[in-house]
């Protein structure tokens, strides 16, 4: 997880992050933030919102309601002038006990050691009342083609190896996994926006029928 931690908090990276986010980007950033939504249902939630990043999913659960708080461990990636935002550890939240109606944590999985996994869903759970929701990429996906070339150490989690992890783990009362994106984030962000609008209505017709294969499943955990 250091080396992802390093990687957000150079300047440069940061500054650039939500350029991904344009063009072709901009249909895999409608995706998934309606896909969020969908889960979390923000009105009217107490939510805290983990590796926050330039906080386009806060901000889409607050417009959609929410009382959001947003927490990253980089200062860099944090917009300004936010005083819902904090520097925060995922692994030591600066918050009491149950402090939050439900928690989310995007793109941020594939930076943890498998080991480190427990760990932190527990913290998650100790100032968490309700759900958790956050996403995990596949290894059975087309992102395995190009996880070797990303510039930060990424972790791909079979969802067969997260289902038996939840299972055990007594503070989870039940989950839930969902599909999505047969073809990758990285394929999205290069592509004009007029064919990944085109390409998306393929993706989620084929991800109903292929869904062992699909790059990211967004996870549901009821505490």
């Amino acid at each position: 997880m250091k080396l992802g931690q390093e990687w957000y908090q150079r300047e440069e990276v940061a500054s650039r992050y939500d350029k991904r986010f344009t063009h072709g980007g901009r249909v895999l950033n409608r995706e998934e933030i309606e896909k969020l939504l969908e889960l979390v249902d923000p009105k009217g939630k107490e939510i805290l919102d983990i590796a926050t990043g330039t906080g386009r999913f806060a901000e889409s659960m607050e417009a959609a309601g929410g009382d959001v708080v947003g927490m990253d461990a980089s200062k860099e990636m944090l917009k300004p002038g936010r005083a819902n935002y904090l520097v925060g550890d995922a692994f030591k939240l600066p918050f009491k006990g149950k402090s939050f109606d439900v928690s989310t944590s995007m793109r941020f999985l594939h930076l943890i050691r498998p080991r480190q996994v427990p760990v932190f869903l527990k913290e998650v759970e100790r100032v968490t009342k309700e759900k958790f929701i956050f996403e995990s990429f596949n290894p059975m996906s087309l992102r395995a083609l190009y996880q070797w070339a990303l510039p930060q150490r990424s972790y791909l989690f079979r969802t067969s190896y997260l289902e038996e992890l939840l299972s055990d783990l007594e503070f989870v009362k039940d989950f839930e996994a969902n599909p999505y994106f047969l073809i990758p984030y990285g394929a999205y962000q290069v592509m004009p926006y007029g064919f990944a609008k085109r390409v998306n209505r393929i993706d989620r017709k084929l991800t109903e029928i292929l869904e062992p294969f699909a790059s990211t499943i967004y996870w549901v955990l009821e505490f």
